[in-house]
């Protein structure tokens, strides 16, 4: 059995609808999937501007507009536990995150994302193509869906 780290965009993009992501998720169903801390946070703080449609700082400390959607974020956290193992996040992520950022230019959430995936040899499942060069520079397996199709690629050092 093959170990699966699912990045926030292929959730969200499950969760609003998207057939392409929705059939990758599915695709995964009887395979061992993760997610990290990082993910979990992207996915919520997403969901709840979806779901609200307020900006995020008009979200901050607003409890009444957060409880008028409480159902749906506890369906949402349900989802995420139930369907999703969550691996703690180290200093030793944390340090090759940093090296990701500077050697190829990843924002920090999407270092972190990669660094988890390498850590714990877990093939990155995504939506973004923001992954490509620096997992095949890590020796990270990616997949990859988009519009067009869903293709694994094993991505290894030259």
């Amino acid at each position: 059995m093959r170990s699966y780290l699912i990045d926030s965009s292929v959730i969200l993009e499950t969760l609003k609808g998207n057939p392409k992501a929705g059939n990758l998720l599915k695709s995964l169903e009887n395979e061992a999937k993760f997610i990290n801390a990082v993910i979990f946070s992207e996915v919520l703080f997403i969901f709840l501007k979806n779901i609200t449609g307020k900006s995020y700082l008009t979200l901050r400390g607003n409890r009444k507009e957060i409880g008028a959607h409480r159902a749906r974020i506890l369906r949402l956290y349900r989802f995420l536990r139930e369907n999703f193992v969550e691996v703690p996040l180290t200093e030793e992520i944390s340090d090759m995150a940093f090296k990701m950022v500077l050697t190829y230019a990843l924002l920090p959430n999407d270092a972190l994302i990669l660094a988890t995936a390498k850590f714990y040899d877990l093939t990155l499942v995504t939506l973004d193509s923001d992954f490509v060069d620096a997992a095949k520079s890590e020796g990270i397996k990616i997949v990859i869906g988009n519009s067009f199709n869903e293709t694994e690629r094993n991505v290894q050092k030259d």
